[in-house]
């Protein structure tokens, strides 16, 4: 399947994206509407834990049907020389969470989770770098190098091809975030993927890659993971264009780790993947590198693709965000015992007359909650009303009138829902209101 594969590596990588996207919408699906309470009643990242370890053994099995099984041996350089290469997703990844613990250290009162979900949260981010690196590294990046490795043109081309597949995966997002925001993820996962390819380019060591992805994610969620009260909720809606900024270090990073000074090296372990009997060495190449014709053309074309697609995006986030009209509510509490309670959650103005999407959220951490989402004119009348049981991601249109004022309100039915434990009580609702020009 190996040899196949590598002569298709585009068609190949969207097949990869598919099954990584079934792999986890899947299971969490069939969690949500068939699975034990348990897993929606202590915390999210029982949950998403849960999911996460189903996708990455679908994960594992795809890598071996792949023909890529040998990766979990491979070990081209030291983890401590590809702990080296990652340094700026470390030190980023420091800083985020000394920002976090100082937070925490200001806080009054801090009521943290039990300790078993703690735990639960760092094996939750394990599986998630076990998954996608699995995935985009293991699978997608061999792919690409397996065409074009071997040349330093060729490495670039693979380098930029695997980090566009990684970002572009992220527009299935859009089923569930902003547009906008959604598009500013994307460019910026397509600059990371790079930097992530690169890296393991430079080390041959996929252990170091699931390592590092699990400490990147763990320093970003520490607050969530280990403080009551705290969500998984996405924040992808609350991107900005200029926000596309943040790609810019990752190009740096890539930039510096396929230097000329260590394209030989990476192209001979490039050489030694897969190998079973590394006794027998490698045959180096030359002191002085050359590209052929035929790659650099390649080498080219992707760049030119990349730049393009890439400005396509940022182009259509700022259109997005200039010809959008749009107001956001969330909201994150603990349910105090009341059998119905609720809340008057936004109030505007419309500017035209037409359908308005509202992109609707609601995550109790228990399904014998519900919402009911009541939006009503000026006047008092009703003129959209939905009750939404349990965790909620949905999308509705609503027809609203030209100048009129509206209301949205939110209206919570916990009289179904038992006694729930300290740190089981909390909530996450999110509304949207949106229309596009």
């Amino acid at each position: 399947m190996r040899t196949t594969a590598s002569k298709h590596p585009v068609l190949f990588s969207v097949v990869a994206i598919a099954v990584f996207l079934i792999a986890l919408w899947l299971p969490a699906i069939l969690l949500a509407y068939f699975g034990p309470d348990f897993f929606l009643e202590n915390g999210d990242y029982v949950y998403q834990g849960t999911v996460e370890c189903v996708t990455s053994l679908i994960g594992i099995g795809f890598v071996a049907l792949m023909g890529y099984g040998w990766i979990w041996n491979e070990q081209g350089k030291s983890m401590l020389n590809g702990f080296a290469s990652s340094a700026y997703f470390i030190v980023v990844s420091l800083l985020s969470l000394v920002s976090y613990i100082a937070e925490i250290a200001l806080m009054d009162e801090v009521e943290y989770n039990p300790a078993w979900q703690m735990i639960v949260f760092v094996l939750t981010v394990l599986l998630i770098g076990l998954a996608e690196e699995t995935f985009f590294r293991g699978v997608v990046a061999n792919l690409f190098i397996d065409k074009y490795g071997d040349d330093p043109a060729g490495v670039w081309c693979a380098t930029i091809c695997s980090g566009m597949v990684f970002g572009l995966m992220h527009l299935s997002n859009l089923m569930s975030s902003d547009t906008v925001g959604v598009l500013v993820q994307v460019v910026s996962a397509c600059a990371m993927g790079m930097a992530l390819t690169a890296i393991y380019y430079r080390c041959r060591n996929i252990w170091v890659l699931i390592l590092v992805h699990a400490f990147v994610d763990f320093c970003g969620a520490f607050y969530s993971g280990f403080v009551s009260g705290g969500s998984l909720s996405s924040t992808i809606s609350s991107y900005e264009p200029y926000q596309v900024i943040s790609a810019l270090p990752y190009i740096i990073v890539t930039i510096v780790l396929l230097r000329p000074s260590k394209m030989r090296e990476i192209i001979a372990l490039h050489r030694l993947s897969g190998v079973e009997d590394t006794s027998v060495g490698v045959v180096m190449p030359p002191e002085k590198l050359k590209s052929s014709g035929k790659s650099k053309r390649t080498c080219v074309i992707a760049i030119i693709l990349s730049v393009v697609i890439l400005l396509g995006l940022y182009g259509a986030a700022v259109y997005a965000s200039d010809y959008s009209n749009s107001i956001s509510y969330e909201y994150s509490g603990e349910w105090d015992g009341e059998a119905y309670f609720g809340i008057d959650a936004m109030t505007f103005t419309t500017l035209h007359t037409a359908d308005y999407t509202f992109t609707i959220s609601n995550l109790p951490s228990t399904n014998s909650a519900s919402m009911t989402v009541v939006v009503t004119d000026s006047s008092g009348e009703t003129v959209y009303s939905e009750t939404f049981e349990g965790r909620t991601s949905a999308t509705r249109a609503v027809l609203l009138t030209e100048g009129e004022t509206y209301t949205v309100s939110i209206n919570y039915d916990y009289s179904e829902v038992g006694e729930l434990a300290e740190g089981e009580r909390d909530y996450m609702t999110s509304i949207t209101v949106e229309y596009l020009e």
